[in-house]
């Protein structure tokens, strides 16, 4: 059977060995015996209704947990053999791992994945789910699972917002870790100031939600595979800063949570979302994340957990390849 695994990632030196899911799952990849390739969305190629890459061999030294949220890395890290162009039909699993924004040249590789057939190799997220399922815009999908939600460019919509709910969370559309994220207070003297940076003075959209107070107690995130709800943890705000930091502790799948992932399940398997984070605040869904989903080997070094090693097992045993589609018989004339 196929051992080769591409992960389609940022380059490699620029990723935190200590901390990033990306390398945990290489790590799990590793340890199942199968060959670790690293490639970048520019380095994708379609030749004649195929595609392939230009992929880099890579050999990760052993990395143990630490403290809290992180692992132990030598320096270097990895080795690197000499890069190759393979076909992505070839291979056992594909993981797409990049960071947003889903820029053109996202938009073009994912376009270059779909031509990789997903009976036959495993993609960990589906090209297609990738485009179809904003992470800030899926949920607006499923209103009543989430809190009052606006989407504008508008500085006037964004006022009138603040100005019902008191305090709101302003965020890119395609932002993701955090970055971008700004609170607006109805008296804050820099609103103003504020709502041109949020919209660009009317030039990009954002996404508004009402400052949930709840999230003192945590903001949640739902590992899931496949829909289902595989663990959960608590994140907390870090001190002097609204925004959510790193897991901090483990925390209970409830009713809810539940109820949210059986609402979201046949939306992500039809898109092909085999991974997904999601973001609970109270009995609020924030987020769905599934383009680059964190936090798996951040858990596996705090709780011991072995996350991203059941993803691989999943991807490597055929349990996220697409069924076979069957064939049709012609009718004779």
């Amino acid at each position: 059977m196929n051992q080769d695994v591409v992960f389609v990632v940022d380059p490699l030196d620029g990723l935190d060995p200590a901390l990033d899911t990306s390398i945990g799952l290489m790590h799990a990849a590793q340890a199942r015996g199968a060959r670790v390739w690293a490639t970048e969305m520019l380095l994708l190629e379609a030749v004649d209704g195929r595609a392939r890459c230009l992929a880099t061999p890579v050999r990760l030294a052993p990395s143990t947990p630490t403290r809290g949220c992180r692992w132990t890395v030598p320096d270097p890290w990895y080795t690197a053999g000499e890069p190759m162009r393979i076909w992505l039909d070839e291979v056992a699993a594909v993981f797409v791992r990049t960071e947003p924004p889903l820029d053109e040249a996202f938009v073009t590789a994912t376009l270059v994945l779909d031509l990789v057939e997903p009976t036959r190799t495993a993609l960990v997220n589906a090209p297609a789910g990738l485009r179809a399922c904003s992470e800030h815009l899926l949920p607006l999908h499923f209103p009543d699972l989430g809190p009052a939600t606006v989407v504008t460019a508008d500085p006037a919509t964004v006022r009138a917002f603040v100005a019902e709910h008191r305090v709101v969370v302003a965020k890119p559309v395609d932002g993701f870790a955090g970055r971008g994220v700004l609170r607006l207070d109805r008296h804050d003297p820099n609103l103003a100031s504020l709502v041109e940076i949020v919209t660009g003075a009317g030039s990009r959209a954002a996404v508004l939600q009402p400052y949930l107070r709840e999230v003192t107690a945590g903001n949640k995130r739902l590992f899931v595979l496949d829909g289902e709800p595989v663990g959960a943890v608590h994140r907390f705000p870090v001190d002097g800063d609204f925004r959510i930091g790193n897991p901090a502790t483990e925390a209970p799948v409830t009713d809810r949570d539940r109820e949210i992932c059986a609402r979201l399940a046949p939306t992500l398997r039809r898109h092909g979302i085999h991974l997904a984070g999601l973001d609970v605040i109270g009995r609020h869904l924030i987020e769905v994340n599934v383009t680059s989903v964190g936090g798996l080997r951040k858990v596996d070094a705090l709780l011991g957990w072995t996350l991203c090693a059941d993803v691989v097992d999943r991807a490597l045993d055929g349990s996220f390849l697409a069924p076979s589609r069957p064939v049709l018989e012609r009718t004779p004339a």
